[in-house]
């Protein structure tokens, strides 16, 4: 990626493609406790599991290479920068929302890690 500019514009499509998939659509084939589960049996922070990783897994979702690609080096990003990241891009939450979900302890480090999120992925 070439510049900042470029990589928010990329993770912009890449939150939108993730949070389409997140939207309830008719019945859930799992309920909100296996869905808690596999939360906690992925540390709680990834947000997709090894499926969203293929272009075809068995969940049935078509992920895009590029998004595949930027999901990828998401997931090597540390706990902190990916939650910065997935709060504002997948979650849309403001700031002070991001804090509190994330458990920054304030704005400025909820700032700085999505910064370093974003500048990592340059």
């Amino acid at each position: 990626m070439s510049n900042i500019k470029q990589v928010r514009r990329d993770l912009r499509q890449w939150g939108n493609f993730w949070a389409s998939k997140q939207e309830v659509q008719g019945y859930s084939n799992k309920s909100n406790v296996q869905k808690i589960k596999e939360c906690c049996d992925l540390g709680g922070t990834n947000f997709s599991s090894d499926l969203h990783l293929h272009s075809h897994g068995s969940s049935g979702i078509y992920t895009p290479e590029h998004i595949e690609s930027l999901t990828k080096r998401i997931n090597q990003l540390n706990d902190y920068e990916r939650l910065a990241l997935i709060g504002k891009y997948i979650k849309k939450l403001h700031l002070i929302n991001l804090v509190s979900w994330a458990g920054f302890p304030n704005k400025s480090s909820a700032e700085l890690w999505l910064l370093k999120a974003e500048q990592a992925l340059l």
